[in-house]
């Protein structure tokens, strides 16, 4: 069976960054909901692996961002990351501190980091700044990556979880975006080498390695599109549910068909399916019924594209939901007892 390896160098930069939210009792210059939070520090570190057991670490890079709208320290931020409202008062601006930062990332990189909330509020800095939301098309989320390769689990783990579990000797805090960004390329070097063990493993039976490629756990946090829709008012939830499901699933970004890979099926309140487009990615679907203020039922649903362990999490609901199938099938229907 051949085995998956890396192309030779692959560069993973991994980023973290700290940002100050606006304070609930000082108007905001700008709406919130456009700016949920400015960014005040980047953080990263390069990790360059040369084989899957070979490895380089940059140092950890620190840039300093003043920011232009939310200028007073909100006070819980403060306490998190330990700066005042003066520290604010440093730094260069947004446009030339993500300038510096794509110079020093390079050309060819995966683009890496702790959960997708610094994606979020990266992309909504550029676009405050009058600069285009796109970055880097490959991205890979080591939170679920650590949790599937360490633990194969989908719950989410915390760094300071991680570093304990790989036991990485942590000389400095967390909170600080240069610190985070090093803690984390730590952790994924030791995901990444754990990973190719357990991928290159020959199962002991099957043809196909039921473990997930590499790939699946990057995406393209460009196609990070949705479809949202509601049905018409409905007498009941069930009603409701049925005409939201009904929704013709077409991709968000080029409108084709999509193909089903798992068809809609309910995990507690809510309904899930899993589709693909063939030219751009996997996406994922879900419907919840909702009451109007006439006690009436309406289905909201969304669609949106997904990564591999997003997918994953909905092929084992699935799992979960036909294995129940079977018992109740296995419960109702008792074998006839023997005289």
């Amino acid at each position: 069976m051949k085995k998956e390896g890396l192309h030779s160098p692959t560069t993973f930069v991994v980023f973290d960054m700290e940002w100050n939210q606006p304070i609930p009792y000082i108007p905001s210059p700008i709406d919130p909901k456009l700016l949920p939070g400015e960014i005040i520090e980047i953080g990263a570190v390069k990790l360059v692996m040369y084989s899957e057991s070979e490895y380089t670490f940059s140092q950890p890079i620190s840039i300093t961002v003043r920011p232009q709208y939310y200028r007073i320290m909100n006070k819980q931020v403060s306490r998190v990351i330990n700066k005042s409202t003066d520290d604010l008062k440093c730094g260069m601006s947004f446009i030339e501190a993500y300038d510096d930062f794509l110079r020093w990332c390079g050309e060819d990189f995966i683009l890496c980091a702790w959960g997708d909330s610094d994606i979020s509020i990266l992309k909504s800095n550029l676009k405050i700044h009058g600069l285009s939301a796109e970055i880097n098309d490959r991205f890979l989320d080591i939170q679920p990556f650590f949790g599937r390769v360490a633990e194969n689990t989908t719950q989410q783990r915390s760094v300071a979880y991680a570093v304990d579990f790989y036991k990485i000797n942590q000389t400095d805090d967390f909170h600080s975006a240069d610190k985070d960004a090093y803690y984390e390329a730590r952790i994924l070097k030791e995901a990444l080498v754990d990973y190719f063990v357990l991928r290159n493993r020959e199962p002991a039976s099957d043809n196909k390695n039921p473990f997930p490629t590499l790939k699946q756990y990057i995406s393209n946090p460009n196609l990070n599109t949705q479809k949202k829709w509601k049905s018409a008012v409905c007498k009941t939830e069930k009603e409701a549910l049925a005409l939201a499901v009904a929704e013709k699933m077409c991709c968000p970004i080029c409108d084709t068909d999509l193909q089903e890979v798992i068809g809609w099926f309910s995990s507690g309140h809510t309904w899930m399916s899993l589709w693909q487009c063939e030219q751009h990615s996997t996406l994922s679907a879900k419907v919840r019924a909702k009451q109007t203020p006439q006690q009436g039922y309406y289905g909201a649903g969304q669609l949106r594209f997904v990564n591999g362990n997003a997918a994953r999490y909905v092929r084992e609901k699935w799992e979960e939901k036909q294995k129940l199938k079977e018992k109740v099938k296995i419960d109702t229907n008792p074998p006839d007892n023997e005289e």
